[in-house]
């Protein structure tokens, strides 16, 4: 079967990457939680749900001499993100696996657990009770969870994550209460960043992380704005897209 695919840009095209025609499609949550990993040269990097390889393509740009691995187990969304990662070169640096996230954990045998400084993910927005459901498959998969998928997806990261490690996650808003009450019980150092569509207006999505295993307290940030009254995209948000620029939370 031929996937209908398109050859995309990002960061100002500095970065080609293919997605699928009708299925979903990364933008600009990808590269903002990206741009929020505060990963540093020697870092061992993991991504849940890789997808079409955005974020980790973006990080992967940004941070030099770093190793990722991103778990995925769409099959068509594993061909199209190794094509991507052959593409812009990084096949030294990104390596995909094929595993369920949600799936059994005994399954997964080449990484070892907590031996990563970095986790992160994009977990699905939504349940099948709190939004309709995409005709699509590849989108139902990529926005769609269940009850425990949260859950289930913070466990994994905290399975995989050394102890002094951070976890990453960007999500809808309204999951923000869940997301914070399942961080607090391994982690430490929790920091909140909504994200804006405009100046007064409600957030619509947040990034969180923490530091697994640490005793500091939580910090909720200003956020991030992006566009302004006009509709434009803010100065910030423009140099975390085109430029990479890191996002400080």
């Amino acid at each position: 079967m031929i996937i209908k695919k398109t050859l995309d840009g990002f960061l100002n095209g500095e970065l080609k990457v293919y997605q699928l025609k009708g299925g979903y499609r990364a933008g600009h949550d990808a590269v903002i939680l990206a741009s929020s990993i505060n990963a540093k040269e020697g870092d061992s990097c993991l991504e849940l749900g890789i997808g079409s390889g955005v974020v980790s393509l973006c990080l992967a740009h940004r941070v030099k001499g770093i190793k990722i691995i991103g778990l995925e187990n769409n099959n068509n969304m594993i061909e199209i993100s190794n094509q991507s990662i052959s593409l812009n070169h990084y096949e030294k640096i990104i390596k995909v696996l094929d595993f369920d996230i949600e799936g059994n954990i005994k399954k997964i045998k080449k990484i070892k657990s907590q031996s990563f400084d970095h986790v992160f993910a994009n977990p699905p927005y939504f349940t099948e009770n709190s939004s309709s459901v995409p005709d699509n498959e590849n989108k139902k998969a990529a926005n769609i969870g269940s009850k425990k998928t949260l859950d289930t997806w913070v466990r994994r990261a905290l399975t995989f994550s050394k102890s002094g490690g951070k976890i990453t996650f960007i999500n809808h808003i309204n999951n923000l209460p869940e997301l914070l009450y399942l961080f607090d019980r391994k982690m430490g150092g929790i920091q909140v960043t909504p994200i804006f569509p405009k100046k007064n207006k409600s957030a619509t999505r947040v990034i969180v992380s923490g530091i697994r295993d640490s005793n500091k307290s939580i910090q909720f940030n200003d956020g991030l704005i992006l566009n302004d009254s006009k509709g434009q995209t803010t100065k910030r948000v423009e140099n975390i897209l085109r430029n990479g620029d890191v996002l400080e939370c």
